[in-house]
């Protein structure tokens, strides 16, 4: 029994760190005020790439929101990478006024290699920064405006909103909408103002080119190649910021079926990442003192909110179950008061979003999305299940 007890005492303490990070975000972004706006001395040289694999249903889309930018036309130039493209990506560029590299290489596959190709291609002492975006997505007329902002109060990397694109789609499109709600307003949001660092999501990511100058181009190939490059950048001491005004929607999958093989090739990649990088960010922010670098290894060596309430879950069933054999309670109320917490957060996280009724009513599916991706994470897991690149299927809504 005490054995039992140990290790679930063990088990509560991890999530409860999760738990406790999550709150102390959730507090920092209610009470730390935003900075002020201010107009910019600066208007900065932006070339947006787009690395787009069969894009032809959304990449006009993108085309034209990023054509009607509220920045200056002369300051950004727009590149698109037709990366092993079979469809109609190229054509669809036709009727804009931007730059496309078409690409051809049956080996090397994936968006890393494409963003590696843009950058060989490009003179990067023609431009201050580089904003990587996917192909099926679109972004608000301020995108460039803010992130030239950000740039200017200092940071050198830069994570977008993240959002989703057809949130009222579907139920998943409803949860997914909560779920991006909740770190691209709040955890994000509140991060910044404690002066941590975000964490790339892979779209809407902003660089400074003499980041790409210092670091050799683009090194990160794997099926995490955003978190890998978040890794390699903070242990070097670069931090990312956020720019919630600068803002970028990804059209999500519709359903589980859809959404399997990318939420696959995310969760190995992040597992990956974890193994290589987690633990030495972790290391080194204990031993030279940088708390910015300890918490830049949480969201890797904590679980992620679908993963946390899955975990809860199973502490709760086993410390019923031990409850039950000896009578001692405490470690059931422990784990229920967790299960709780995560629910509050996630209420909020619906009240944060535009279509409240209709999320707080996909809730009811939420068992279902919770099982189906402790699926994904188990497979990931032991190695099992797809791992490489994979384009996620895609229809026109």
């Amino acid at each position: 029994m005490i054995v039992v007890t140990v290790l679930l005492s063990a088990f509560a303490g991890y999530l409860s760190a999760y738990v406790l990070y999550q709150l102390l975000l959730f507090c920092a972004n209610a009470l730390v005020r935003d900075p002020s706006d201010f107009e910019p001395l600066t208007f900065r040289r932006f070339n947006v790439v787009i690395p787009a694999h069969n894009e032809e249903l959304y990449l006009a889309r993108l085309l034209a929101s990023l054509g009607s930018q509220g920045y200056p036309k002369d300051r950004y130039r727009v590149t698109v990478v037709a990366d092993n493209c079979e469809d109609g990506t190229v054509a669809a560029c036709r009727a804009f006024d931007v730059a496309v590299l078409e690409r051809v290489d049956a080996v090397q596959r994936g968006k890393g290699h494409a963003i590696r190709y843009a950058l060989e291609q490009m003179d990067l002492n023609d431009f201050n920064a580089v904003v990587i975006v996917d192909g099926d997505s679109v972004v608000n007329a301020g995108l460039l405006h803010h992130l030239n902002l950000q740039m200017e109060r200092g940071d050198r990397v830069i994570q977008c909103y993240n959002g989703v694109a057809n949130p009222q789609q579907s139920w998943f499109t409803r949860l997914m909408d909560v779920s991006r709600t909740i770190s691209n307003d709040i955890v994000h949001p509140g991060k910044r103002k404690l002066g941590l660092s975000s964490h790339l999501m892979g779209n809407g990511m902003c660089f400074d080119v003499e980041i790409f100058k210092a670091q050799g181009g683009w090194h990160a190939f794997s099926v995490g190649e955003d978190w890998e490059y978040y890794a390699r950048l903070v242990l070097s001491g670069t931090a990312i910021g956020y720019s919630r005004l600068s803002r970028v929607y990804h059209q999500e999958s519709v359903n589980l079926r859809q959404a399997s093989s990318q939420r696959m090739r995310w969760s190995s990649g992040r597992l990956q990442v974890l193994r290589d990088y987690g633990p030495s960010l972790f290391i080194q922010g204990i031993r030279t003192g940088n708390l910015r670098c300890v918490d830049a290894s949480l969201p890797l060596l904590l679980p992620n909110p679908s993963l946390g309430m899955n975990l809860t879950f199973l502490g709760w069933c086993v410390a019923g179950g031990y409850s039950a054999l000896s009578g001692n309670t405490t470690l059931l109320i422990w784990y229920s008061a967790l299960g709780l917490l995560q629910v509050m957060m996630f209420l909020i996280g619906v009240l944060h979003t535009k279509h409240k009724t209709a999320n707080a009513m996909s809730l009811v599916l939420a068992p279902m999305f919770l099982v189906w991706k402790m699926g994904i994470d188990v497979l990931s897991l032991f190695g099992l299940g797809r791992k490489d690149w994979k384009r996620t299927e895609r229809r026109l809504s």
